[in-house]
């Protein structure tokens, strides 16, 4: 069985950040599990703490290269920045300064969800390392961070929107960023975003089928003339008779939580870009809600933003948009 906390560690590394890793037999200086040792180096802590989670099976195949290369970036940021080189040396301060490092990928400040991830990932390692007698302690316990759900990501507004067009096209040359962007204003969440495919277009009606998540229902979704001219660019891309399987989105590699996590990365790269990033409540889903506010300005009816979004319940719709129905804001976008 996959253990829970591991699998939110995955959800956690960014596509190309996982490093392949390769045990092998080392000389190890810790105890055996149950003793406590204390003496234990972070080399051999982490091949030892991989050695156990790879045979109890807690991680799934396609988890495990993620898992183990998050563990070994914790470990050699411990000791490179700080110069340490024993387990019982690591420090809440230390993990904190890991959780809270900018990304790999694009020097960006990591958001809530990833710096939660990140602390998941050390604490499965601390707490294997327990089990294994190398350690009494655990220093992530002392690391706080906020809650997931501290705030409802707001709408953008209009022109904010505009800004991050404009910043979605910084190359010309590339449709990476501005065709995630595009389907995003169709209301397409990142979850759904990997799923999208040449054959779900229907460009002569400028729309998109989406198939919907766990969460949200499968639904036409009407493309905005600017997302329909970056989907256009996408598919000419591809040549005069495209795979109809080929994604519109280019979404990396992996499963599908790192589809994801590519999805949303560049979502908030063009917010980043767009120099809205460290706006109060702006974030992926802040398009979203864009989308929807857009409806509901047009019908004035909350069901028909449920439908376009592809929500369940009216209250799911109000919460998407940040809309208090029972005081409704006439200008839901600058709430």
């Amino acid at each position: 069985m996959v253990d829970p906390t591991a699998r939110e560690a995955v959800r956690l590394a960014p596509p190309g950040e996982a490093t392949t890793t390769r045990l092998v037999e080392p000389e190890v200086t810790g105890a055996a599990g149950g003793r406590m040792s204390g003496s234990a180096t972070l080399v051999d802590a982490t091949v030892q703490v991989m050695r156990r989670l790879q045979h109890a099976g807690r991680l799934s195949q396609q988890s495990e290269p993620r898992v183990f290369g998050l563990i070994e970036r914790f470990t050699t940021f411990v000791q490179r920045a700080y110069g340490v080189e024993r387990l019982e040396r690591v420090m809440s301060a230390h993990v904190e300064a890991f959780v809270q490092s900018s990304t790999v990928r694009d020097g960006a400040v990591p958001s809530v969800a990833t710096m939660r991830l990140r602390r998941s990932t050390v604490r499965l390692f601390f707490r294997t390392a327990r089990d294994l007698g190398f350690i009494a302690g655990d220093p992530t316990l002392d690391v706080v961070l906020p809650s997931r759900t501290n705030r409802a990501a707001r709408p953008l507004s209009d022109e904010e929107v505009q800004r991050c067009r404009r910043a979605a096209l910084h190359d010309l040359t590339s449709t990476r960023l501005s065709v995630p962007w595009a389907l995003g204003e169709a209301t397409a969440r990142t979850a759904e975003i990997p799923r999208l495919t040449v054959s779900d277009l229907d460009l002569t009606s400028g729309r998109v089928w989406i198939h919907g998540s766990h969460n949200t229902e499968a639904r036409w979704a009407i493309l905005t003339s600017w997302g329909l001219s970056q989907v256009v660019r996408r598919v000419s891309e591809l040549g005069r008779d495209p795979d109809p399987t080929v994604p519109l989105a280019k979404s990396g590699f992996g499963n599908a939580e790192s589809h994801r996590a590519y999805s949303s990365q560049a979502l908030r790269e063009t917010i980043t870009r767009a120099g809205l990033g460290d706006k109060a409540k702006v974030q992926p889903a802040s398009l979203t809600a864009w989308a929807g506010v857009q409806v509901l300005t047009r019908t004035r009816r909350i069901d028909a933003v449920a439908r376009a979004l592809g929500v369940r319940s009216l209250d799911a719709a109000a919460r998407a948009i940040d809309w208090n129905w029972r005081h409704p804001d006439p200008n839901p976008a600058d709430g």
